[in-house]
């Protein structure tokens, strides 16, 4: 008989140094009353949850700011106009890289407006892989150009605004939910 491990949504597949393959509960950092690796098979379990395709059902949040993409000298110091509920400030070698609500860009700062974004509803696992390759796939399906960004909780791409209704539309079209259109 298979373990419910093997379709648990806690269960995680941890390959040793030398080979050997054991099943992590993730229900045990949080609980002792799981075993962290629970001997195999299992056949009952309080905690087990059915593990669903992730890529099939995420939820998207469009959120209501227009965006700028901004490039400064790399040597440029973060500029107090680099506010608002979503901000990403990137600094390489070569430039500092804002991405901050359009309406707080000076006219004279080199950007690219008109960018809408969708939030990616989280917190997201960081165990969870190829949601930003599912997602972006789609859209390059559909020829939609796109800017990630990612932080600690979730995932955020952003299409310009002429490309909004189609990403909306293609990410429908695949099982995702969309919220705030």
């Amino acid at each position: 008989m298979e373990s419910l491990c093997v379709t648990c949504s806690h269960a995680r597949e941890i390959v040793s140094g030398t080979g050997s393959r054991f099943l992590l509960c993730l229900m045990s950092q949080g609980n002792i009353r799981f075993p962290k690796y629970p001997p195999q098979p299992v056949l009952r379990c309080d905690g087990h949850e059915v593990m669903h395709d992730a890529m099939t059902s995420l939820a998207l949040d469009v959120l209501p700011d227009r965006f700028a993409i901004c490039r400064l000298e790399s040597n440029a110091d973060v500029p107090g106009w680099a506010t608002g509920d979503l901000v990403s400030i990137t600094r390489t070698p070569d430039e500092l890289s804002i991405v901050c609500p359009q309406a707080r860009v000076p006219e004279d700062i080199r950007a690219e407006s008109d960018w809408r974004c969708l939030r990616v509803s989280g917190p997201l696992d960081f165990s969870l892989v190829g949601v930003i390759a599912s997602l972006t796939g789609i859209l390059a399906a559909v020829n939609v150009s796109v800017f990630v960004i990612s932080s600690f909780d979730t995932d955020y791409i952003l299409v310009k605004e002429s490309d909004l209704k189609t990403a909306v539309e293609s990410f429908v079209e695949v099982g995702h939910a969309i919220r705030g259109m």
